[in-house]
């Protein structure tokens, strides 16, 4: 019997050893779908069910060094991927619309960088643009390249697969109903409910759990390199990525300036200092509904640890409570903090939707933020 071996980490286990039982019991659906938040390594997973999928070792799989593996795991071979690009980026030509010779940038030289960045690290939360979809044109070109697989068994990696524009949905649903021999499909997603129900309902659904604050900052230290400051692995840092390395990448990087603008956002609020306050986020460059609702979730865990603090549970953000003098507002009680922190939540959706500017819903957060008990 052939084994299977998936690495990952503890915390994913289960899941993995779910994905293992039914390889060696050539049960192995031809769509499996993983769930979980951003930068938890659903990626990384993917890549390691493919190479087992194409891998031809008899014994052990995947094996790492077979035709099989390094064509599960080479950024060149890009017919391997779907993931979401910008508009511009998909009406590039391809290779075989580009003349012998030529110096021009095509469509799979994109997806090229964008595959080594992905098996550089796959738990980056920030290689694809906030503006990028998978369109129709991607499905089809994936579709389109079904008919050079030759007799080797084909996956397919829809990453971000809950970021399908609706007419790719469509045509991904027509690929499900009738999926061709020896084809797999594993699509990833943060958000379940933003994929069609009869996507999900042809997919082999696998969740996969945070993994443990120590396992964070383990691998977030083997991200940064052998030359990582440890010091830099904050304790906010590990409570804003709430089990997520590739969060915890991003916060090393940006959780002091964050959450010191929230800070100030809280206290200046509360003094009705207000043109400092617009004149700090507006340096902060939170015009983008990405930036600005990344803000505003250090802001909900700000206002939620104030609130834990108060109960005696444990801090999210320890390092930022310890310099927020709150007592110097007295009334501030346990009702106006858990209607700050609806109202912060409102505001997120707010510029979801992209109805109203981002940095007019932060000023305009700022002023009724604890209102009434300013």
């Amino acid at each position: 019997m052939i084994n299977y071996r998936l690495n990952g980490p503890v915390s994913q286990e289960r899941q993995r050893i779910r994905v293992m039982a039914a390889l060696r019991e050539n049960r192995f659906p031809q769509a499996i779908l993983i769930d979980g938040p951003a930068g938890i390594g659903k990626k990384a997973l993917a890549m390691e069910i493919a190479k087992a999928l194409q891998c031809t070792d008899g014994t052990e799989r995947p094996c790492g060094h077979c035709f099989g593996c390094k064509m599960a795991s080479d950024p060149g071979v890009t017919d391997n991927w779907v993931f979401p690009m910008e508009a511009k980026e998909v009406q590039t030509r391809s290779a075989d619309s580009v003349s012998a010779g030529s110096t021009a940038r095509t469509i799979q030289d994109i997806k090229q960088e964008y595959i080594e960045q992905i098996v550089a690290n796959p738990y980056r939360i920030d290689i694809f643009s906030a503006g990028g979809e998978i369109s129709v044109n991607l499905i089809r070109t994936m579709t389109g390249s079904f008919a050079m697989k030759g007799d080797r068994v084909r996956v397919v990696i829809v990453a971000e697969a809950d970021r399908m524009n609706d007419s790719a949905a469509n045509a991904f649903l027509k690929t499900l109903e009738e999926v061709p021999p020896d084809t797999y499909f594993i699509l990833t997603v943060s958000s379940r409910d933003r994929l069609l129900q009869t996507i999900r309902s042809r997919c082999l659904a696998l969740h996969l759990l945070p993994l443990s604050d120590a396992e964070v900052r383990e691998e977030t230290l083997r991200m940064l390199g052998p030359d990582a400051d440890e010091e830099s692995v904050t304790g906010d840092v590990i409570g804003l990525a709430v089990g997520s390395p590739g969060k915890a990448l991003y916060y090393v990087e940006h959780a002091r300036e964050l959450c010191a603008l929230a800070s100030d956002f809280i206290v200046k609020s509360l003094r009705n200092d207000y043109s400092e306050l617009f004149e700090a986020l507006a340096k902060a460059g939170l015009d983008e509904v990405a930036e600005a609702n990344g803000f505003l979730e250090v802001l909900s865990f700000l206002v939620s640890d104030i609130m834990r603090r108060e109960s005696g549970a444990p801090l999210r953000l320890p390092d930022t409570m310890a310099r927020l003098d709150m007592d110097a507002f007295p009334r501030i009680d346990a009702t106006a903090l858990e209607i700050a922190l609806a109202t912060v939540q409102e505001t997120m959706s707010r510029i979801a939707s992209r109805r109203t500017a981002p940095m007019m819903c932060l000023q305009s957060l700022a002023i009724k933020l604890f209102e009434g008990s300013k």
